[in-house]
């Protein structure tokens, strides 16, 4: 709250959210893109339709996760793929368990369904968990790949790497 929100939000809507940062994005969300694509040709041409028969939805929903997380952090998580590393797996659960769980929350207090401890309540707390273990894999990989040089500020790095070259936040508070 106060100021040091101000101050951070202003620095990541210049740095994430302006007009001239989206063109360091556009070939994390091709490269994705692309990939969805190949997938898509590739099952169609499976299905001996010549059509895609599969749950589309659910294929979307994959290629939005591995587009977001690609952009945040540089790194690919795997989610187009015929085989899903678990890991990966449940996170794409624990983030569909997440909007799922948010639905009571809109009609609902959510205090009072933590003191209730109703199931939408725990199902939500647990799908965080989840997604915030992720994420925080995604941003030590990130720090290692860069304190280690594998990674340089010529490739096309994703908002994490961004803000810590900048060195403008705090690690913690880039990952709040």
């Amino acid at each position: 709250t106060g100021e040091a929100w101000r101050s951070e939000r202003l620095l990541l809507n210049k740095e994430v959210l302006a007009p001239e940062a989206v063109p360091a994005f556009v070939p994390l969300l091709s490269a994705v893109g692309e990939d969805f694509v190949r997938r898509a040709r590739a099952q169609a041409r499976q299905s001996g339709r010549q059509r895609w028969t599969a749950d589309f939805s659910h294929e979307l929903f994959r290629f939005a996760l591995e587009s977001v997380c690609h952009v945040l952090y540089g790194q690919r998580l795997g989610l187009l793929q015929d085989f899903v590393e678990p890991g990966a797996q449940r996170f794409i659960e624990a983030v569909a368990r997440m909007f799922h769980s948010t639905a009571p929350m809109l009609y609902l207090p959510p205090e009072l369904l933590r003191r209730l401890g109703s199931r939408a309540w725990r199902d939500h707390v647990q799908a965080w968990d989840v997604i915030f273990a992720q994420a925080d894999r995604c941003i030590q990989n990130v720090y290692r790949e860069l304190r280690l040089r594998r990674r340089s500020a010529q490739e096309h790095l994703g908002v994490l790497c961004n803000l810590i070259l900048r060195d403008k936040m705090g690690l913690e508070d880039i990952r709040a």
